[in-house]
């Protein structure tokens, strides 16, 4: 270990931020979503900020006249598009200054689409030039432009730091890597890099390190030989290396939803219980009950829509997981077949491994839970349309059995009443031959005629009413 600080030195450092944002969805097709250019409107604001004109026009480089981005494609089938027009294959090569109190920064920005997914490679470089680990984010990291809280892009990123040390003692020296992340990031940033120690490879020839967050993930690549540093320049690496990434991103970033999913899927089966106490709660009387049943018809529906979805969203994540599994393995092997035979990348597999252990069997099992919870929903909807239907068929039944008994009630009387009225010769106040105040007939009549009416009435309906009742109750008991 180098016990004087000024000997912790690197030479050529670059910087290079990977990050990758969705393009589309299922549900856009091939149709950009409303975050697809976030990437670059984040290079614009790079651009400003560290007074670069290339980083801040980047957008215009890709879009058509109409101010749209196309849907990439290629004739060779390539999942690999790159972006740039009228030269695909060259990265924009970009200056800038960002204030009076810093260097000239250098660099360059490649654009790319991967599938359904846009990436960015932002680089920043001091090509030969020797520089303090302590003094790593003014070159090469300036304003702290390509941390995660700044990017923000919705798949995630990396960021791969590549230097060659001065000093033999540090080729890979731990205390080395932690005054280089030190030097690349803010303090709490770096602690929260540092807290556990980092997974250790090969890869042509020097080691390579990674080192992750729950939003950071960084890889250091030491350069310890003229073989890797020739290797690297060749860049055979790049395209499996930023393909691996994508999918191990898209893989944390569908397992990411998949948990959010499942919490909300939870959330509304917990909503269940207040429906069920209802149903052990229903007022005896039939209309009071039916209207509890229909309002409970309603929400219930909703629910399980919701429900239903959040599960379909689980599955979706789950097949995003298992495709890009297949592809990050392909990756592997593709840095596999072209790294040296003394290479070593454990890493890569240990994320495999996790992927199958950890993110796939836990939404499998999130599955085995909610799925029952959709029966259920089912169940009790398709129970409530029952008690429904039996609630308005007795309730209708109830105002057909009323109906008759008025019916049947209002007949009996009328006819009776019309037979005594003609019987009723009595008048009210009005004048006799003697000119004398009696009874009119008329009133007197219809008086006479209102109350036979009512009494018959009764008496036939409440007769007719204890007929069907009967009639009803011997009817449910056969």
């Amino acid at each position: 270990m180098v016990a004087d600080t000024q000997l912790e030195t690197v030479k050529n450092p670059k910087l290079t931020l990977i990050a990758f944002q969705l393009r589309n969805i299922l549900q856009s097709g091939d149709e950009p979503i409303e975050t697809s250019d976030h990437l670059w409107e984040k290079c614009r604001e790079l651009g400003i900020k560290l007074g670069s004109p290339q980083l801040k026009d980047l957008i215009k480089q890709i879009q058509k006249p109409d101010g749209k981005i196309d849907f990439a494609s290629t004739d060779n089938n390539s999942d690999h598009i790159p972006l740039l027009k009228p030269d695909p294959d060259t990265f924009l090569y970009f200056y800038g200054k960002p204030d009076a109190n810093y260097p000239q920064i250098q660099g360059g920005v490649y654009p790319l689409q991967i599938h359904d997914t846009y990436a960015v490679d932002i680089t920043f470089y001091r090509p030969e030039a020797v520089v303090k680990v302590s003094e790593l984010q003014t070159f090469i990291n300036p304003h702290n432009c390509l941390n995660p809280d700044f990017i923000q892009s919705d798949l995630g990123q990396t960021l791969l730091f590549w230097a060659e040390p001065m000093a033999a003692e540090n080729k890979s020296d731990r205390h080395f890597l932690k005054a280089c992340i030190r030097g690349l990031f803010p303090t709490p940033e770096a602690e929260l890099l540092l807290k556990h120690p980092p997974s250790e490879g090969q890869l042509f020839g020097s080691p390579i390190f990674e080192y992750q967050t729950p939003t950071n993930h960084l890889l250091i690549w030491l350069n310890n030989s003229p073989e890797t540093q020739q290797l690297e320049s060749q860049g055979v690496y790049y395209e499996p290396l930023i393909n691996l990434l994508c999918c191990r991103h898209k893989i944390l970033y569908a397992y990411r939803q998949s948990r959010w999913c499942n919490q909300q899927a939870k959330q509304l089966y917990q909503q269940l219980s207040p429906h069920l106490k209802i149903l052990e709660e229903l007022p005896e009387p039939t209309p009071p009950k039916l209207e509890i049943l229909k309002q409970e018809l309603t929400k219930l529906p909703r629910l399980s829509f919701k429900y239903f979805n959040h599960i379909q969203e689980i599955k979706l994540h789950l097949n995003t997981i298992e495709t890009n599994l297949k592809n990050y393995q392909t990756c592997v092997k593709e840095l596999e077949d072209i790294a040296l035979p003394e290479d070593d990348l454990p890493f890569l597999h240990e994320f495999q491994a996790k992927a199958i252990s950890t993110f796939i069997e836990q939404i499998e099992v999130d599955l085995e839970y909610l799925i029952p919870g959709q029966d259920l929903f089912s169940e009790l909807i398709n129970t409530i349309r029952g008690l429904v239907e039996i609630e308005q068929t007795e309730c209708d039944r109830s105002l057909e059995h009323t109906i008759q008994i008025l019916g049947a009630g209002l007949g009996a009387g009328g006819i009776v009443a019309s037979a005594v009225s003609g019987h009723i010769e009595q008048g009210f106040l009005v004048k006799d031959d003697q000119n004398q105040y009696i009874l009119n007939p008329g009133i007197s009549a219809l008086f006479w005629s209102l109350f036979v009416f009512l009494l018959v009435g009764g008496v036939v309906g409440s007769i007719n009413g204890g007929l069907l009742e009967w009639y009803n109750n011997y009817l449910k008991k056969r």
